[in-house]
């Protein structure tokens, strides 16, 4: 995992803009990602990295030659609050071996060194994959909540 780079952007687009990524991201009834919204998500988490210093990591294959997705901390509102999202997205054909859980672990560790007292993690309800890497990273499920217009699951981690 790095940073991201603005050379990223086709691995963004690549990535979000597949049917598999959209339907635990985007399902029905919202639209898709489109390349233009991926290529906006790449420059909103430089932008995140150079206001407040963390953000989503890049994950790339350990050659550093290909966009496998993106995990880390992204700030943005949970019922009406903001927080920070413990989130992860895995290019689908990569799948299975354990990304998803080393962002999100890799993403606890940095909040902990950058001193968030929490963080949050949202999941469709039946994705169970991505509530599996909740659990492992230690989150505990606290409920349910609209999020994006669709519900969701809140999963919490208190670090302070």
């Amino acid at each position: 995992m790095r940073r991201p780079e603005p050379g990223d952007e086709a691995g963004y687009v690549r990535v979000f803009v597949r049917p598999e990524v959209n339907a635990w991201l985007r399902p029905p009834p919202l639209p898709p990602i489109s390349a233009a919204e991926a290529a906006a998500m790449l420059a909103d988490d430089l932008r995140h990295w150079r206001e407040l210093g963390f953000g989503p990591w890049a994950v790339i294959t350990e050659d550093g030659g290909v966009y496998l997705g993106r995990g880390g901390l992204h700030q943005t509102r949970v019922g009406g609050e903001e927080a920070i999202e413990l989130a992860w997205a895995i290019d689908p054909d990569h799948h299975g071996h354990g990304l998803a859980t080393e962002a999100a672990l890799a993403g606890v560790e940095l909040a902990r060194e950058v001193g968030l007292d929490e963080v949050v993690a949202l999941a469709l309800p039946g994705n169970l994959a991505s509530r599996r890497v909740a659990e492992k990273a230690g989150m505990r499920l606290t409920g349910e909540i609209d999020h994006a217009g669709l519900p969701h699951v809140l999963y919490r981690l208190r670090l302070a």
